[in-house]
């Protein structure tokens, strides 16, 4: 009995050992090479559907001219035209299939209105991107390997 019970605990202490957080440097946008990975191209692929979702879920470019004054988006230049707007087609469909809200509220209007910003933000975190992104890295890669032999 005092067996089965050492090997509980040693098992759950195992267990709590070995599980590690989830470590993410938050601020990899630099100019070192190091960063310049396959994560790093996904997560710009990702960036760029984000953005795109937003834009045609507002409809109103003042709000990314406001942003444009502090914010630099995302590092782009790691993406050609074709690549881009895949990305940027992909975070429109999301808007224009996204179905009607699902709350009524008695003294409020809510015309018009839809959950747009969720429903980018879980999108960007889907594994369905993740998986669309990575397939579009391959064919980046690709493409990058074939014109680098001439």
């Amino acid at each position: 009995m005092k067996s089965a019970k050492n090997t509980v605990i040693l098992t759950i202490c195992l267990l709590v050992l070995s599980c590690n957080t989830y470590k993410r440097d938050p601020f990899y946008f630099r100019s070192d090479s190091k960063y310049k990975d396959e994560s790093f191209w996904i997560d710009n692929f990702k960036d760029e559907v984000f953005y795109a979702c937003l834009k045609e879920g507002y409809k109103n470019d003042s709000i990314f001219k406001l942003m444009g004054k502090k914010d630099l988006f995302n590092a782009s230049e790691v993406f050609d035209f074709s690549e881009m707007d895949s990305a940027r087609v992909l975070g429109r469909k999301i808007i224009k299939k996204m179905p009607p809200p699902f709350i009524h509220i008695d003294d409020k209007d809510i015309t018009g209105m839809n959950f747009i910003s969720a429903a980018c933000l879980h999108y960007y975190a889907s594994r369905e991107l993740d998986s669309i992104a990575k397939e579009a890295y391959k064919k980046h890669a690709k493409m990058a390997k074939e014109n680098n032999k001439f």
